[in-house]
């Protein structure tokens, strides 16, 4: 008699979350300079983590956005999926994400199965703050930007998480005017 062996049904981990603000730079290099020493006095990193990405975006036939982000070796790739509202302001995104090794063969699964709606590359300046990562972001053939992710841990609230956000915002002297309402992706897609 041939043994049989079945799968254990497991439960997926919880969605990861956090409470995010992207926002536009519109002074050039000279004010993304600025905002660059706020957050080395901030966080009293004299220069953060540099960070060369290329992002895959894929077709998400449920919703939410699908990317691969290609990142430099020593470091894995990750592939991500997240939702959060297109409003400007502090919204909550919730998030999964997987290291990858081979990125390349993910990429064309992806493309043969969901579809590309396209990529951009950018270039990130990573710093951390409490539960805060704040990015600074050259983002090719679209400019300078400056984003927020407040980490919530799972007993915190969306509106601790937006006030954690709210008062970064204050502290770099973001307008209410240069909030984003969606992805790098969106925008850069906007302007062809």
């Amino acid at each position: 008699m041939a043994a049989t062996t079945t799968a254990t049904a497991t439960t997926p981990p919880a969605d990861q979350r956090n409470v995010e603000i992207k926002a536009r730079i519109p002074g050039g290099a000279e004010d993304f300079a600025r905002r660059l020493d706020i957050a080395k006095q901030l966080t009293g990193s004299p220069t953060g983590e540099l960070i060369v990405q290329r992002d895959v975006f894929f077709n998400s036939p449920l919703g939410g956005r699908l990317k691969l982000r290609y990142l430099q070796p020593p470091a894995r790739s990750e592939l991500l999926y997240y939702n959060r509202p297109d409003v400007a302001g502090p919204k909550l995104s919730s998030f999964n994400k997987l290291e990858i090794d081979e990125p390349a063969v993910l990429e064309k699964i992806l493309i043969q199965t969901n579809g590309i709606q396209g990529e951009l590359a950018k270039t990130r300046h990573l710093f951390m703050h409490e539960q805060t990562r704040i990015h600074l972001d050259e983002v090719r053939d679209l400019g300078y930007f400056m984003e927020f992710e407040v980490c919530l841990r799972a007993e915190q609230t969306l509106e601790e998480g937006q006030a954690v956000a709210e008062q970064l915002a204050e502290t770099f002297g973001i307008q209410k005017a240069d909030l984003m309402s969606g992805s790098y992706f969106d925008a850069l897609s906007s302007e062809k």
